[in-house]
């Protein structure tokens, strides 16, 4: 016998709005790192979900993705529509509060510590026993519970014989930490590339070549490429030529950009910018791509770098 669970309107708006945050992420960050692990994470909470209920075999079952949740029949000792008492005080410990559904472990006043495996807070039903609480959300609630209490033989309140709800078998029980190892990194992920701010890049300058030390582009730029007698300092309030427009295959946050962009005169380039609008130019010979480098003092830097190459490079 199955029951179905569908979702209600806030966990609808939570899965919708997580997935337009993991979309604005990728555009913003464009870093392979963020976009997969985001995507890691979300594929779990989908794997943890509840999918909907089914009375099998002695077990009370909750279908999940990952696996299914097995409670035996012969163990439980009472099944009801939740009441507002039951969900008073009620605290999120570990699992997800609307992506996906309403899962993990729970904290109540009147419960206690209970495993939830629900996807819509107004089907709540609460499933009791000896040592384990457990809280589903089958869409027929009066049919769910009829249906329970008749295959576990549970006897009415005040006679004796009811069953203790000694056996609970998780089938992805040890699984479950697994899901706490994808979230952590996938929200540590996130955060450091929403908030990273490095400043300028380091470099090294040699008489041959212009390294360029950066986390996500590193380049090595050969001397014999650069227009080294045309190079010079812009400034994107007044060389609004030179401000780029598009990202087209690089990072980029708030505090930092990096990598291959499309500035307003349509070129394209390589650039490496922390907050600053001043940059130093290193226009290619040919056809070749220009470098845009924020350094801590562009002008010295042009200066170095025309003293190194030789301006008539």
């Amino acid at each position: 016998m199955s029951f179905d669970a569908s979702h209600d309107t806030l966990s609808k708006g939570v899965t919708g709005a997580v997935l337009v945050l993991l979309i604005a992420i990728a555009v913003l960050t464009h870093s392979l790192i963020a976009v997969g692990f985001s995507a890691l994470g979300l594929v779990g909470a989908f794997l943890w979900s509840p999918l909907g209920y089914e009375i099998s075999d002695g077990f009370l079952v909750v279908r999940r993705p990952i696996g299914r949740v097995c409670i035996a029949l012969d163990r439980i000792r009472d099944v009801r529509p939740a009441s507002i008492d039951d969900m008073s005080g009620c605290i999120r410990l570990f699992g997800s509060g609307g992506l996906f559904g309403y899962f993990g472990l729970y904290s109540t006043s009147r419960l206690g510590r209970n495993w939830w495996y629900v996807t819509n807070r107004d089907h709540r039903v609460v499933v009791t026993g000896d040592s384990i609480t457990a809280v589903v959300s089958p869409d027929e609630v009066d049919g769910f519970v009829a249906a329970v209490r008749k295959a576990a033989a549970i006897k009415p309140a005040g006679q004796p014989g009811s069953a203790m709800f000694g056996q609970f078998d998780d089938t992805g029980r040890g699984k479950r930490w697994l899901g706490a190892l994808v979230a952590v990194p996938v929200l540590a992920v996130v955060a450091a590339a929403l908030l990273y701010a490095p400043g300028p890049p380091s470099y090294t300058l040699t008489r041959d070549s212009l390294a360029i030390h950066d986390r996500f582009y590193p380049v090595t730029v050969s001397a014999a490429t650069v227009d080294v007698n045309n190079a010079r300092v812009i400034d994107f309030d007044k060389d609004t030529d030179w401000k780029p427009v598009m990202r087209t295959d690089g990072f980029a946050n708030a505090h930092y950009r990096s990598g291959w962009f499309r500035v307003a005169s349509g070129k394209k380039v390589r650039m490496y910018r922390a907050d600053s609008s001043r940059l130093a130019l290193l226009p290619p010979k040919g056809n070749g791509e220009a470098v845009l480098l924020e350094t801590a003092d562009p002008e010295k830097f042009v200066a170095e770098l025309q003293r190194e190459w030789g301006r008539g490079s």
